[in-house]
């Protein structure tokens, strides 16, 4: 069942185990280039870690720390998109997608549901969004779903190799979602 219909061939489900290896599998033929910006994607090694993963975001979930969806696209398993870090009504959104199906819009579209949950189901006052400066890809759909860029935080983002990098850090205000 969806948790939200983002259009007619995209949807926001609730994570259940039975994702997993379609997840492990997108995580695991993306792993260079989700690495890049994920350090979670380097230590995701087996099925078993990405079913673990969902266990833990499922307790999350039912204690009120995170609220998570799988990105389903075309009836399978894509990607997923959450708000985490819930602290006085400010939530951050992170997300990740298949790389056969990036460019169209996809997570762009999930967003802007995610925002309409954020501020209308969870009253939150405002959503971030960090991406790293050489994240195009994630700049441009913070961007495009208007969020306005209020700076930079310097090694901010732990990498694998234990060194950090810096964090341009994008937010939306309710106000801003409604206008």
């Amino acid at each position: 069942m969806a948790l939200y219909s983002v259009s007619p061939t995209i949807q926001l489900k609730a994570p259940q185990l039975s994702d997993a290896p379609t997840l492990f599998a997108c995580v695991d033929a993306d792993r260079d280039l989700l690495s890049q910006w994920l350090p979670w994607a380097a230590t995701t090694r087996t099925v078993a870690d990405e079913a673990a993963f969902l266990k833990y975001c499922q307790e999350r979930i039912t204690s009120h720390q995170l609220w998570l969806a799988v990105i389903w696209v075309a009836s399978r398993p894509a990607g997923m998109i959450d708000l985490h870090d819930f602290k006085d009504q400010h939530a951050s959104v992170g997300y990740w997608l298949d790389h056969t199906l990036r460019g169209q819009g996809i997570v762009t579209q999930c967003l802007a549901a995610v925002e309409e949950i954020g501020f209308n189901t969870l009253g939150l006052h405002s959503i971030n969004l960090l991406a790293e400066p050489n994240n195009h890809a994630s700049r441009a759909v913070a961007e495009h779903r208007g969020f306005h860029q209020d700076g930079v935080l310097r090694e901010y983002i732990p990498t694998i190799r234990g060194d950090y990098r810096d964090a341009v850090v994008y937010s939306k205000l309710d106000r801003e979602f409604t206008a």
